[in-house]
């Protein structure tokens, strides 16, 4: 097996003798590993307070839309890199020591210092920004399901919350699943800003490599691989889409459109 991989890097143009062995692979498995972790923690918390936040906006109560929309629009409208050293630096000067009593919290603190470890800045970052956007997505959905349904709901008794928990927020996020996964991508491809932040994560890595005097300068090669690291989780992501879209049947569930008829 080893001859035969070691052959077909041979056929590639350039000088890929680096990936012939397993130490160059997993350092950079390890930088994809740190990549996977910090988009996987600011997808979860992207998708439950951008889920809140777009539920906020639509709500029937005036001060709840108001604070919902500031904060969608601010950090919508905040350049996501400026948010990761804001986030980074910031959080030097902020007294944390009272959090690391939370089971949660204490997490994303370091033992020593309490401040909040890089890692957990740029989680933070990427889920305050990339919130703000999937909240505009899943309000686009909720706005895209018929007035009907939302009225029937509200005829057998349902509150306004239980009719977005129950009906509205499920029907959006079915509809809005290519937008949002699209959304997602582009979150697994921000982490490589991390870097900057002083972040081992998979690029950081790959510039380690490629500046390595021991190694010469497999500059092109090493960054063709970190490429394929990031395409890879993509395209899945990319497949989970479409066959969310189409559903378990392979096209779209009746259920929807008996609902929306209503």
């Amino acid at each position: 097996m080893d001859a035969l991989w070691s052959g077909f890097l041979d056929l590639l143009p350039g000088d890929w003798t680096l990936f012939k062995e397993w130490p160059y692979w997993r350092f950079l498995l390890e930088g994809l590993w740190v990549s996977v972790q910090i988009a996987l923690a600011g997808i979860g918390l992207a998708l439950v307070v951008g889920i809140l936040m777009a539920v906020g906006r639509l709500s029937p109560i005036p001060i709840v839309r108001v604070l919902s929309t500031t904060y969608v629009e601010t950090f919508r409208a905040t350049p996501l890199l400026l948010l990761i050293f804001f986030v980074f630096f910031g959080a030097g000067r902020a007294n944390t020591s009272g959090a690391k009593d939370f089971p949660i919290i204490d997490w994303f603190l370091d033992d020593t210092s309490g401040d909040l470890t890089p890692k957990a800045s740029a989680i933070l970052a990427l889920a305050l920004y990339n919130s703000a956007v999937v909240a505009e997505i899943m309000r686009a959905g909720i706005l895209s399901i018929s007035k009907g349904v939302l009225e029937a709901s509200r005829t057998i008794g349902l509150t306004y919350l239980q009719s977005m928990r129950f009906i509205a927020v499920p029907m959006a996020l079915r509809r809005m699943a290519p937008g949002l996964v699209s959304q997602l991508i582009t979150l697994y491809k921000d982490t490589s800003l991390a870097a900057l932040i002083a972040i081992e994560e998979l690029l950081r890595r790959g510039k380690i490599m490629y500046e390595a005097p021991s190694l010469g300068n497999p500059t092109i090669e090493v960054l063709t691989v970190v490429a394929l690291m990031y395409f890879i989780p993509n395209y899945a992501l990319s497949l989970v889409a479409g066959r969310l879209e189409r559903g378990p049947e392979g096209r779209r569930g009746p259920g929807n459109a008996g609902l929306e008829n209503l």
